[in-house]
């Protein structure tokens, strides 16, 4: 073989180590991101209890930010996870569903209890101080704005959507893209628990097409 050969070898070599070591550190680097979502925090109950990141421990959370007075998607959501729960059979009393409220202002506990119970019994939502909202949506890098309306006599609030999985010692899996189809969340829950279909039981997801992680 000629000395051309060699060369273009071992800068071929030299190529593939540069790759594999960008993808090694990128895949650290998601690691990393992935290692510091959540954290020790302090909110309450829509009972009126405190509760933190010891609560979130005994079962697989499905953890959303949202308000009461939003408009669409926040009752668009809840509704596919409670749809999403449905298709999940005997498992679904593994799972509780929490939706944390931007607008504290308005969103008392009594407001949430009254409000979450439309959707059912796993169903939980949890307010605080401005202050205590902000540190829970910083460390899930959840993001929440207040928009005045027009009249500036009321307001509503822009934020993220995202459906974050989490599991029964309260540490993220994945999450979920807003609007996820139910039939899609509930395989993306499957697989990223570790259970098969027919662990369903008598649900009715079993054999519907694979999820779409965000």
């Amino acid at each position: 073989m000629g000395r051309a050969f060699w060369i273009m070898l071992a800068v071929g070599l030299v190529l593939l180590g540069g790759v594999l070591f960008f993808t090694g550190r990128m895949a650290d680097r998601q690691q990393q991101q992935v290692a510091q979502l959540g954290g020790a925090f302090e909110l309450v109950d829509m009972n009126g209890h405190k509760f933190t990141e010891a609560n979130l421990k005994g079962k697989y959370t499905l953890l959303y930010f949202g308000y009461t007075f939003c408009p669409d998607i926040c009752p668009t959501e809840l509704t596919l996870i409670a749809e999403t729960l449905d298709r999940l059979g005997d498992l679904r009393k593994r799972f509780r569903v929490i939706m944390v409220s931007v607008d504290p202002e308005r969103d008392t506990p009594r407001v949430l209890k009254e409000y979450m119970s439309n959707f059912g019994p796993e169903f939980i939502g949890l307010t605080g101080t401005p202050e205590q909202i902000r540190h829970m949506a910083k460390i899930w890098r959840a993001y929440y704005r207040k928009a005045p309306d027009e009249s500036g006599d009321g307001y509503s609030m822009d934020h993220s959507a995202v459906t974050y999985l989490l599991d029964e010692d309260g540490k993220y899996l994945r999450h979920f893209a807003y609007a996820t189809p139910p039939e899609r969340m509930a395989r993306g829950i499957l697989e990223a628990i570790g259970a098969a279909p027919a662990a369903q039981g008598s649900g009715n997801a079993g054999g519907r097409a694979g999820d779409d992680k965000s």
